[in-house]
């Protein structure tokens, strides 16, 4: 931005938080000329994202619960990249007068209306206090006015509303709700509202009681009642107002419990109050404390129909449901959480669709999150109250003899278990009945899950966990295989060390390195940190890995099986960011993690803390784009990790570059550039036999191929070698047409390993568009390592010197037919390129890089 634009933009800024006038973009538009523009690679970057992925882009948000990436969102959401403040300012200005045609059009040309929703929708979801819900809703007011309810998705109606609601605007919020159809966005949401509403306002709980008794009634539900005793919160006074008693075959309901308070005492009468009489409540004492002891004495003279259970040692509540499930007699099985309130008719209703049905194997039901006064809570993303209740589910007994017992973490196995259930019998066996209230779970600071999950954010060792069983449940029924569990066998997929029974809060001992990147598939660094991370493990290294997203994410679709096998296997470590946790090294591939990591703290101890940055490939003449601002993301990280992060470069080049990013006293010395390194040992170099063999492997970015389809066949296409191709290819058949493709072969990843593929060639040949800035790139090493003689456009012989072959596009065919009749050239040729990947890219090099960074070399 010029001088004159930024002075006078400012000045418009400071006029319009003043509302002293309407600031005219149009006009800005028309003084200034864009070329005059400075570049802004950060805003280009974002913006850019954006546009792929607007959707992940604000999960990203939610999962970081950052504060400062609000600023990012604000910046997008315009031509004229306002932060919040400048925007709410903006939309201030633009409230305060009645904007005529033309000035509506110029701000519909100049906001984007989704950005600025999912703006509001950020706001709403994270908000700290009111000023931010506040905020939310002048956003959402400003595009109702400037681009009309259109503009809205479901989730933008569903949450303005539950802001307005928040905030006490209960008249605009039931207008709001009635304007946008609430109820059919989110069952009976327009009523719970009123509920909510109710509850917050009323001074007796008596007028919520009679609103909740008239919800019920409206569902066919039975009516409760409160006990008179004022001492206790209102949750727990709630009871059965005239019984309504239903036989039918026995249900057992498994209560795991440990260290119960007054709660468990609601949660046990909620059942006796059940109209479904034929109960069998199994409460499994997880090894509580003594002085627990006469609650469970209590309990099990309260009613014949309690059985409680001792255990020994106290693993958590899945293994309680276990033991419980053992001793189990009934029909059917179920589980309460030992704090809750279930309505009377919870478990008669989710029966009955079972017995009215015998296709059907289990049903689940809805549940609303409240505090102890019976104030509504929402921890879930989606903004309504209705959400489905995983401890709700019931199925047949015969159910868990066919896919197995819970899972025996110590947190999460709910969904393992569910979702292995649908995945064995198929959803159309499991009802879902999610439209009306059956229970109020218990909300409290201390409780599970209320450091673990909020509005859109799960603890990265809950989101690890969920990714490895459903990974394997996935892999198995690919296979052919039905995902099911046998008591007693070892588990199929890895979980994090403090899942494991009786592990919740294990320290887990002293580290030579943790690596930290996004371990996500599509993640630009995985495959360089899970490489560097085999080779130490193999080195006799003790190697942990966190995983944190990163913005440069764009779809997160599952972690490489490697990463999880290496796991089972014991060779590697799932460290958590709030485990207790010490290591002589912390690496983190990706800089980028550290820009929205704001919010977060982690509890690892570390000696010396690395970032590693790498130079990625670019387009020449392209928009400038950076994910990264040094000043901000190493401020995070060191924040973050409570330590003092030093920076590498991945290339020589970048390291140059970081000279002017980075203070020089945070940067490692030259001879300690981060290059990549290749873990496969030198293939053999075998000559070619008969017709030469060529070959390329790609993973799917459409500029690591040629230009045009011409010279794709220049280079691929010849009488006088075959070729072959491995990896993801749809993006070379969309470019080139399957024609190009002729008499060429394909290998998928599924069928071959790349390191065989390699073995399978004589000559790599790679030719990126002309418009790539490449670096060094593994694909190309690892061809070497394998034995291949690579042969490359002359513009990349910088990068690797005499250990390729340098051709234009005409001259292949004549190169390979050359090495290939004279076999001492083409051997000295193959083993230039093992020397060049010995000479820095080896494994020992890594090894070497590491020992001297924990100080185990002398200096």
């Amino acid at each position: 931005m010029t001088s004159s634009r930024s002075q006078r933009l400012k000045s418009w800024i400071k006029r319009s938080r003043k509302r002293e006038k309407t600031f005219d973009f149009a006009a800005l538009s028309e003084q200034v000329p864009s070329e005059s523009e400075l570049t802004n690679p950060i805003e280009n970057y974002y913006r850019h994202k954006a546009r792929l992925s607007l959707p992940f882009f604000y999960r990203f948000a939610l999962q970081t619960r950052s504060i400062e990436i609000r600023d990012v969102f604000a910046k997008i959401s315009s031509d004229h990249g306002l932060n919040l403040t400048d925007l709410l300012a903006v939309i201030d200005s633009e409230a305060s007068k009645q904007a005529t045609e033309t000035e509506r059009k110029s701000l519909e040309s100049t906001f984007d209306s989704e950005t600025l929703l999912t703006l509001a929708d950020l706001l709403a979801n994270t908000a700290r206090d009111d000023l931010d819900t506040h905020s939310a809703i002048r956003i959402y007011e400003f595009v109702l006015t400037i681009f009309d309810e259109q503009a809205f998705s479901d989730r933008n109606r569903l949450q303005y509303v539950e802001a307005l609601n928040e905030l006490e605007r209960y008249d605009e919020a039931t207008t709001m709700s009635g304007r946008f159809n609430i109820n059919e966005l989110a069952p009976f949401q327009q009523e719970l509202l009123e509920l909510h509403r109710v509850r917050r306002t009323a001074k007796t709980p008596f007028e919520w009681l009679e609103k909740l008794n008239a919800f019920y009634r409206q569902l066919g539900m039975s009516e409760i009642q409160v006990l008179d005793n004022e001492s206790f919160p209102l949750l727990d006074r709630l009871t059965v107002a005239e019984p309504n008693r239903v036989e039918g075959p026995r249900i057992s309901v498994i209560m795991p419990t440990f260290s119960p308070g007054p709660g468990i005492r609601t949660a046990i009468r909620s059942l006796l109050d059940q109209s479904w009489t034929n109960l069998e409540i199994i409460v499994v004492n997880d090894a509580s404390p003594a002085e627990h002891r006469s609650i469970f004495d209590e309990l099990e003279h309260l009613d014949n129909r309690i059985t409680v259970v001792h255990q020994a040692q106290n693993a958590g509540a899945y293994v309680a449901r276990n033991a419980g499930l053992k001793i189990a007699t009934g029909d059917y099985i179920t589980t309460h959480d030992d704090d809750d309130w279930s309505h009377p008719d919870k478990l008669a209703t989710q029966v009955q669709v079972m017995l009215e049905n015998e296709d059907i194997v289990a049903s689940t039901s809805a549940h609303i999150r409240v505090s102890e006064e019976a104030v509504f809570r929402r921890v879930n993303m989606q903004a309504h109250f209705l959400q489905m209740n995983y401890s709700s589910l019931m199925f047949r007994k015969f159910v868990a003899e066919e896919i197995g017992p819970w899972d025996t973490v110590n947190r999460g196995g709910d969904s393992e278990f569910y979702t292995r259930l649908v995945e064995y019998y198929g959803e159309e066996r499991v009802w879902s009945l999610h439209d009306r209230p059956l229970s109020f779970s218990r909300v409290w600071d201390g409780s599970l899950t209320s450091g673990e999950m909020s509005r859109g954010y799960f603890a990265y060792s809950r989101l690890l966990y969920r990714w490895a069983f459903r990974q394997w449940q996935w892999s198995s029924n690919k296979s052919g295989k039905k995902a099911i569990r046998v008591a007693g066998d070892e588990r199929p997929y890895p979980i994090p060390t403090t899942f494991e029974a009786g592990q919740r809060h294990k320290k887990l001992g002293p580290f030579d390195v943790i690596y930290v990147t996004d371990f996500f598939r599509q993640a630009k660094h995985v495959d360089r940190a899970l490489q560097e991370i085999e080779t130490l493990s193999e080195s006799g290294f003790r190697v942990g890995y966190m995983h944190l997203y990163s913005p440069e994410t764009t779809v997160p679709a599952g972690i490489p099986p490697r990463l999880f096998d290496l796991q089972i296997e014991g060779r590697i470590t799932q460290v958590g960011h709030d485990d207790e946790v010490e290591t002589e090294l912390l690496v983190l591939h990706d800089p980028s993690i550290g820009m929205f990591l704001d919010q977060l703290n982690s509890r690892i101890e570390s000696k010396r803390s690395v970032v590693v940055d790498h130079m990625l490939p670019t387009l020449v003449g392209g928009e400038p784009r950076t994910p990264t601002i040094f000043a901000q993301a190493l401020g995070n990280l060191d924040r973050f990790f409570n330590t003092r992060f030093e920076v590498a470069g991945g290339t020589a080049d970048r390291h140059i570059q970081l000279q002017r990013l980075v203070p020089q006293s945070r940067l490692l010395p030259d001879d300690m550039v981060w290059h990549t390194h290749i873990g496969e040992r030198p293939g053999t170099v075998t000559l070619p036999a008969g017709k030469p063999t060529v070959g390329f492997h790609s993973y799917g970015n459409k500029y690591r191929w040629p230009n045009n389809a011409d010279t794709f066949r220049q280079i691929y296409s010849s009488e006088t070698f075959s070729t072959r191709f491995y990896g993801q290819l749809d993006v070379a058949f969309q470019k080139f047409g399957d024609d190009s493709f002729r008499s060429m072969s394909f290998v998928r990843p599924e069928e071959q390993s790349e390191a065989k593929f390699l073995r399978t060639l004589d000559f790599w040949i790679y030719y990126p568009h002309y418009r790539l800035d490449d670096q060094v790139w593994e694909p190309i090493l690892s061809a070497m390592q394998a034995g291949n003689v690579v042969i490359l456009p002359p513009r990349l012989e910088r990068l690797y010197g005499k250990a390729a072959v340098y051709a234009e596009p005409l001259e292949i065919a004549t190169v390979v037919e050359n090495f290939s009749n004279k076999p001492e050239k083409y051997v000295e040729q193959a083993e230039r390129g093992q020397a060049l990947v010995a000479s820095k890219y080896s494994p020992a090099h890594l090894c070497k890089r590491i020992n001297w960074l924990r100080g185990a070399l002398d200096t």
